[in-house]
């Protein structure tokens, strides 16, 4: 990836508020992204690297069963708490990608939001993805691609070549389907084969 300083360095629990606040949901608007990934009612979606829930909640809202996933059990708390507050229900799950206890073929849609860049293991977290999606899910990577990082480079995602992200989900046995802008970001998207 392009900023090697950042390439797996999680972003801090004790930082959690930044991920899911009033102003957050004011300035990036989950619902604005999320209604670019034709979520239906009848999916499962896998919100990989989920925090606190900033995207879990709007996508609960939407599809059948939403599943967040993360490797910090205090920032899955905190999002099962907004969950709750919000009068909508998931599953959570502790996880690094490497083993998610979800069924195989059972999920539509894995959704990962300035995550990839952090995973260690991609080639065995994609192909954990592969194994729990269904014939033609989707994986939807959003990364930063463009712009600046905020106060000389010290807050906000890394920016991504997204080339080098399409390359690697597709060594991993993804199709790439499209690019879609969002702001600084691009959202990937990667379809498992039928």
């Amino acid at each position: 990836m392009d900023s090697q300083n950042h390439a797996h360095k999680r972003f801090p629990e004790r930082l959690a508020f930044m991920l899911n606040n009033r102003i957050r949901r004011f300035l990036q608007p989950p619902d604005e992204l999320i209604s670019k990934l034709n979520v239906r009612p009848s999916d499962v979606v896998v919100d990989f690297g989920c925090g606190p829930g900033f995207f879990t909640i709007p996508l609960a809202k939407i599809a059948a069963k939403t599943i967040a996933v993360d490797v910090s059990p205090r920032m899955l708390e905190r999002a099962a708490s907004y969950a709750k507050k919000n009068g909508v229900t998931a599953q959570f799950l502790t996880s690094s990608g490497t083993e998610i206890k979800v069924e195989d073929h059972s999920v539509e849609m894995v959704f990962l939001n300035h995550v990839f860049h952090e995973i260690e293991e991609r080639a065995t977290v994609l192909g954990e993805f592969l194994r729990i999606m269904r014939p033609s899910g989707r994986l939807a990577i959003v990364e930063r691609t463009r712009g600046s990082r905020l106060f000389g480079g010290k807050l906000g995602p890394p920016i991504i070549d997204q080339t080098k992200v399409t390359r690697e989900i597709e060594r991993a046995g993804f199709a790439f389907a499209e690019t879609i802008p969002h702001g600084s970001d691009s959202i990937i998207i990667g379809q498992k084969p039928s």
